[in-house]
């Protein structure tokens, strides 16, 4: 399952998340074929949470955003370092 960084304090008044930030939009670039609509990813903040959850795409913010899946939230343990993004 692909990993996509979100951010807790970015969202959506439908309670989504947004997967606008760079560090987001880098992660989502690495999909091979690109991501769609419904594809199931983890989300995770590097050293706090992660969860499952649905891709949305968000018209309004021109952006893709997570619907968590119900009962999947667990500690992410990995440290930033684990996460750096190539370039």
């Amino acid at each position: 399952m692909y990993r996509v960084y979100f951010d807790g304090n970015e969202g959506t008044s439908d309670h989504l998340y947004g997967l606008w930030l760079p560090r987001s939009e880098a992660d989502l670039a690495r999909i091979p074929g690109g991501p769609s609509e419904g594809m199931l990813v983890t989300i995770y903040a590097a050293g706090e949470v992660e969860m499952e959850a649905a891709l949305e795409w968000n018209a309004a913010w021109n952006a893709w955003t997570a619907r968590p899946v119900a009962g999947t939230v667990r500690p992410d343990t990995e440290a930033w370092e684990d996460h750096r993004v190539a370039g």
